[in-house]
């Protein structure tokens, strides 16, 4: 199991590759901003197939989610609620907040 959202992102990729038809009916981008030790910024790419995951800022997310790297981390590893993580402010969503639903099927890819 990954432990870094580096880990996570690149694991991600490597799912897309094998599933190109993962994501494809999301039709958007996400830009993750992780803050603390181990973040940085990656996006997720889900407008054509196979989705893409790269590091840095996108121009142009649909959806930007912002949280503490530690905090991505049990979220992904399904030991945090991510609605738990939002309602407590954890976890701040700009941009299209629909869109931060539908990402949870992709995530769920790892």
């Amino acid at each position: 199991m990954p432990e870094t959202p580096r880990e996570f992102m690149e694991l991600l990729q490597t799912r897309f590759k094998e599933k190109p038809e993962a994501g494809k009916d999301v039709n958007a981008v996400y830009q993750f901003v992780l803050e603390g030790e181990d973040g940085g910024d990656w996006w997720i790419d889900l407008t054509g197939a196979p989705g893409e995951v790269g590091e840095g800022r996108n121009p142009a997310p649909g959806c930007t989610i912002t949280m503490a790297a530690p905090d991505f981390v049990a979220m992904m590893k399904k030991t945090a609620n991510p609605v738990v993580l939002f309602m407590s402010k954890k976890l701040k969503v700009d941009g299209d907040l629909s869109l931060s639903l539908r990402l949870q099927g992709v995530l769920n890819l790892l």
